[in-house]
């Protein structure tokens, strides 16, 4: 069983406590992943460490925003420090859970933290009726990757996400119109953006992805909604006939101080639509504040990443999503 009966123990895993935790966490997160965080995972940072710092006040706001997601985790102590992590809560698809952040702490490293925390959320993930694990993992950290295989994840597929630093000029004499009949996204279309998001994506994939039909809702309450919560998120779309087959998202989070441009193309199509997606949507953003830009590229639309490139987009990092079915052996013989 997971240390959940030996909540005062300073030496070994015990759940994660975000009154006691958090501030330590933050720590930890910067401290494994400073080289690849964008701008999304340093907002969460200044948060988690803005919460700290408000004591009870904090844990208060952490557990409201927490309300519905179900989140747990567990931390690795020395001596009451916490020199491993890791995150877990429900999937946005039925029966799944997602593990997020495994860290361990690089003087703490290749004692068996990380498998030991990997192996406590995936009994509790048993224990709690879960069908089946997500997680995420750099492409390039072969010694995690192989740690999983063992422990039963198969992947699924890849992503690639790249980030534009903030204050870069946007080239502006670069940019003649696009030649494409852009609109605006109407609200019945929002459907069909969802599923142009699933397109070239494996079940399995999507799953671990989570993609939702909630992050692609078009019209003017969608954009009235994004707007209430501190966003401007927009569409745009190309159709033939009474069919979409490309389309162009920006979202641009005041709080955060970033932008998120995400294109989408008919499978066969990103060739030929996908450049001229690519500079409509830097178009756009070129009349906006010069914050930090992401964008996310799974499964086929890596053969983007040249195109994004020439805008002065570079690669953050190439994921690798893995899936577990709950119920296999927890070690695996490879």
């Amino acid at each position: 069983m997971v240390a959940a009966t030996l909540p005062r123990r300073t030496r070994g895993i015990v759940p994660f406590d975000p009154f006691r935790h958090l501030g330590q966490v933050a720590d930890l997160m910067e401290m494994a992943f400073a080289e690849e965080m964008g701008p999304v995972a340093r907002y969460i940072l200044r948060r988690m460490r803005r919460m700290a710092r408000w004591g009870g006040l904090g844990f208060l706001l952490w557990e409201a925003e927490a309300s519905g997601i179900d989140p747990l985790g567990f931390v690795w102590l020395e001596e009451g420090r916490v020199v491993g992590n890791i995150s877990l809560r429900r999937a946005a698809y039925p029966g799944g859970w997602m593990i997020g952040n495994v860290a361990v702490h690089p003087d703490w490293r290749g004692r068996g933290i990380g498998r030991a925390l990997v192996e406590a959320a995936l009994e509790t993930v048993e224990q709690r009726g879960g069908a089946w694990v997500g997680l995420e993992v750099r492409e390039d950290n072969l010694v995690a990757r192989r740690l999983y295989e063992r422990l039963g994840f198969e992947p699924v597929g890849t992503t690639v996400e790249l980030a534009r630093p903030a204050g870069l000029p946007w080239p502006k004499e670069e940019l003649p119109p696009p030649a494409l009949p852009l609109r605006r996204a109407k609200r019945r279309e929002s459907g069909a953006l969802y599923h142009l998001a699933q397109e070239g994506l494996g079940r399995l994939h999507r799953e671990v992805l989570e993609v939702r039909p909630a992050a692609y809702q078009a019209g003017w309450e969608a954009w009235l909604s994004a707007w209430l919560e501190g966003r401007r998120e927009d569409w745009w779309v190309v159709t033939e006939g009474e069919r979409v087959v490309g389309a162009v998202g920006l979202l641009s989070r005041r709080p955060a101080r970033y932008h998120r441009i995400e294109v989408l193309c008919r499978v066969g199509r990103q060739e030929d639509l996908g450049p001229s997606l690519i500079r409509a949507g830097v178009a756009r953003l070129s009349r906006r504040r010069p914050w930090a830009t992401v964008t996310v590229l799974p499964g086929p639309r890596r053969t983007l990443e040249p195109i994004f490139a020439e805008f002065g987009f570079r690669r953050l990092r190439c994921l690798v999503q893995m899936r577990r079915i709950i119920g296999h052996r927890l070690e695996v013989n490879r």
